[in-house]
């Protein structure tokens, strides 16, 4: 069993309350398998109302999994997700 995501909200990211993927956590999650992920960014590119907000703290906080519909890894390598990038 895959750890539940954590993410700390700054009182200025409310607009988390409106995104399409509540309290589906653990599919955005760096280690998710590939299925799970690809289901993720299309509920993010199908349905989500804060796509553009979600992307500007995804990319503020550098976070690795999926985020807006983009797999962002940030450093590491897809499989690694304990080694830094060369």
């Amino acid at each position: 069993m895959r750890p539940t995501l954590t993410v700390i909200v700054d009182p200025a990211d409310r607009w988390m309350s409106r995104a399409a993927c509540i309290g589906q956590a653990p599919a955005y999650d760096e280690t998710a398998p590939r299925w799970e992920q690809r289901k993720a960014r299309e509920l993010c590119l199908s349905t989500c109302p804060v796509l553009a907000e979600c992307r500007d703290w995804a990319r503020r906080t550098k976070y690795t999994g999926t985020a807006a519909g983009e797999t962002l890894l940030y450093g590491r390598r897809r499989g690694h997700p304990e080694s830094a990038a060369s």
